[in-house]
């Protein structure tokens, strides 16, 4: 009997070794995130908005700094894990947003390619046209957001900070 007694408890401890072991094996680390390392990455401050072609009468333009007296304090910040922050001036954010030229929110993720800044927040995608150098960005929007008529598009045009 007692036989039986070690024998079980040599197993019950055998397999309670077994689990820990099992356990502290897992695998904890975190994948390294992707770094990008494009010339967007860094901080952006809004500085212009006019149609892209010039002497196109976009009516809503001049009422912007009326509107959002801090719509030029706008900062964006592009970090090279391809996170995109607004800050500094929340009301320009959700104007943005509401009329429909950019979209940008504390989850959003970026992504430069072929001239073209993608922006994705949850299932939403835009992609907008970019031209970008060393310390001047600019957006092309679409300022026609009713889908009917032809596109009269802005350019936003931001300074690196």
């Amino acid at each position: 009997m007692k036989f039986y007694k070690n024998v079980t408890k040599i197993l019950t401890l055998s397999l309670l070794a077994f689990a820990l072991i099992f356990v502290s094996c897992k695998d904890d680390d975190k994948e390294p995130e992707t770094v990008d390392n494009n010339e967007i990455v860094g901080k952006w401050k809004f500085s212009a908005i006019a149609p892209e072609t010039a002497g196109t009468n976009i009516g809503d333009l001049s009422l912007i700094t009326t509107l959002v007296p801090c719509a030029f304090s706008l900062t964006l910040t592009f970090e090279s894990n391809n996170k995109v922050t607004p800050a500094d001036c929340e009301l320009a954010v959700q104007g943005l947003a509401a009329a429909g030229f950019l979209t940008v929110g504390q989850d959003t993720k970026w992504k430069v390619e072929n001239n073209t800044l993608k922006l994705t927040n949850g299932t939403t995608v835009q992609t907008l046209p970019l031209q970008q150098s060393s310390n001047l960005m600019k957006i092309t929007v679409n300022t026609n957001t009713t889908g009917s008529g032809a596109a009269v598009n802005a350019v936003l045009t931001f300074t690196r900070v």
